[in-house]
């Protein structure tokens, strides 16, 4: 049902904005091809959301011609409308800037500060109502670290980098300062919910000031700040002790001054380039794949600028980042720091192999057997799970030892690579059962964790380290769960399903990045507002879980910019007609 009411609801857009704007559908081969691969893809995520294979069209070929005629009738009118929007005032028609202008001088008198104080109200209430707040089990190890009640900075765990020590520093220090000044556990965690609640209301209250004030239709502006201020993934997220909350204030700011370096007109002014490269600095601090993003995002700012009088300065930003997070990097290696597994980064070899030994009659020699234990614990592939490679990653005895695991790895690759040539197909089947939940929109139920939490813990272990009885009793979890399913059935409404269609939002970005990229002379700009998209997109592939909307966040997080951007580019071109 879930599908059908999407398929329902795009139709009736479609319908509504082919009518306004009188577009005529036509045989184009460009349409055609869209929807050709939108088609195969959707018909392989039908069967993958079943049982993470290609069982289902293997024993029914024509449930395959089925689905792709399903998807292909679904998004032909909706590529087609796309290509009209996307290409309307390139090729001579008119924007409506005396309308967009109508609609900006509507909230001329809004201030920030009145949007602030919204989303600062409206979310300190909703965190109250959830209370008790969870501490998700990354957080709690975090904690852990700083559990010592007599000095402030104190550990009582080394630290240890498999989550950011930046992110650990700071959920440590706040939560220290907080245990001191109140003496209560449950209390101090309070104080950080309601902390984090306050700095995430300026990210957002930003976004939906910059809507407001943006050429943009009503219908988005709305859509926009309704799900930033009452979506159930940002309640939960707020009234949830997790490291995700440090990235969202950088991040937003970053892509801001990312996309005004691109298109704004005016100089941007050296303290602005400052701000940037700290907000560079800070992202990558805290979410450590996104050091990659920027540098390549940067790089290619550099090579496409349209302004070539800011190469040097973009250049001066990539090499302050660079200096920085390699020096910093060097340092922790330098200290008693543990560092963080080496395994963390290969989920995509190591789940490819456990699905083929597991479903596959393998047959290794001892010494192949003995490779692939090198970096895996044999015995638990059955505990083997195709959305998340944590029981597979987990499996490897690694005491901090990565300079062991990378010999181990080294010697493993020949036998990765000769099972692979032998069972492709379980290569295949592996990578995308891991990954498909990120770019499907018409089986919705795929993917893991639609908010931030679908299960609640009462974290006994944890209370004890900081010498609590109990801190969630049995009573609680049970009726924050019941609460938290109650959530995942709102984000099943209409409006409030597609703006966490993670895998609409996908294909909307790889849609403005394939088309600005094949006429990248007219659409340059474009092309660069939604590469850092693009590549988190592109982590996500190698990404441990499917289908997670925290990790989703940052594409979350600059859409509304991106649609802000493009419209601001749109109307700046048609005022130069």
């Amino acid at each position: 049902m879930s599908a059908v009411s999407s398929s329902l609801f795009f139709f009736v857009v479609v319908v509504f904005l082919k009518t306004k704007h009188n577009v005529k559908f036509t045989m184009d081969y460009g349409v055609i091809g869209w929807a050709i691969v939108f088609a195969f893809f959707q018909t392989l995520n039908k069967s993958f959301a079943l049982d993470y294979s290609l069982k289902f069209y293997q024993e029914n070929q024509i449930a395959f011609i089925f689905q792709f005629i399903i998807g292909f009738l679904f998004s032909y009118p909706i590529f087609e409308l796309a290509k009209y929007l996307f290409y309307q005032n390139k090729s001579g028609n008119k924007l409506d800037v005396g309308h967009a202008q109508k609609q900006w001088n509507l909230f001329s008198n809004l201030k920030y500060w009145h949007i602030y104080l919204l989303f600062l109200v409206m979310g300190c209430v909703l965190v109250l109502f959830q209370q008790p707040i969870n501490v998700s089990n990354d957080a709690a190890d975090e904690l852990m670290q700083f559990s010592s009640y007599t000095k402030l900075i104190d550990l009582n765990i080394p630290l240890n980098n498999h989550h950011p020590v930046f992110d650990t520093m700071v959920l440590g220090l706040v939560f220290k300062s907080g245990l001191r000044l109140t003496g209560d556990f449950s209390l101090s965690i309070l104080i950080m919910s309601l902390i984090q609640t306050a700095v995430n209301a300026t990210g957002f209250a930003f976004l939906s000031f910059k809507l407001c004030k943006s050429h943009i239709n009503y219908f988005l502006k709305l859509i926009f700040t309704i799900m930033m201020l009452v979506s159930p993934m940002w309640v939960n997220l707020n009234a949830t002790i997790v490291k995700d909350n440090l990235l969202i204030v950088p991040l937003i700011f970053w892509f801001y001054y990312f996309s005004k370096i691109i298109i704004s007109r005016k100089k941007i002014q050296n303290h602005e380039w400052i701000i940037f490269a700290i907000l560079s600095i800070l992202v990558s601090l805290i979410r450590p794949n996104m050091f990659y993003v920027m540098i390549l995002s940067l790089i290619a700012l550099n090579i496409f600028s349209l302004k070539k009088v800011y190469n040097l300065k973009v250049f001066g930003v990539l090499l302050a980042l660079t200096v920085f997070i390699f020096s910093y990097n060097h340092i922790l290696s330098s200290s008693s720091v543990v560092p963080a597994k080496t395994v963390e980064m290969l989920s995509v070899p190591l789940q490819q192999t456990a699905r083929t030994i597991k479903y596959n009659n393998v047959t290794l020699s001892k010494a192949d057997l003995s490779a692939v234990n090198g970096v895996m614990d044999i015995t638990k592939i059955q505990n083997y799970n195709p959305q998340v490679s944590d029981p597979i990653k987990g499996s490897y005895n690694w005491a901090g030892r990565n300079k062991l695991f990378t010999k181990n790895f080294k010697n493993y690759l020949p036998v990765w690579l000769k099972i692979g040539i032998k069972y492709p197909l379980s290569y295949f089947e592996a990578t995308y059962a891991n990954t498909f939940g990120y770019i499907n929109i018409l089986s919705r139920n795929s993917g893991q964790g639609e908010v931030l939490f679908s299960n609640y813990v009462t974290n006994n272990n944890f209370s004890k380290y900081f010498g609590v009885k109990q801190y969630m009793s049995l009573n609680i979890t049970n009726k924050k769960n019941l609460l938290n399913h109650k959530f995942i059935g709102i984000l099943h409404w209409p409006i409030f399903n597609i703006y966490h269609n993670i895998g609409m939002w996908s294909w909307v970005i790889i849609y403005i990045f394939i088309n600005a990229f094949w006429h990248l002379k007219t659409f340059k700009k474009e092309f660069m507002i939604v590469l850092p998209s693009i590549l988190t997109l592109g982590t996500l592939i190698m990404s441990p879980v499917n289908g997670l909307n925290r990790y989703y966040i940052p594409i979350f997080l600059m859409l509304p910019l991106i649609v802000i951007s493009i419209q601001k580019i749109r109307i700046e071109s048609e005022m130069d007609l």
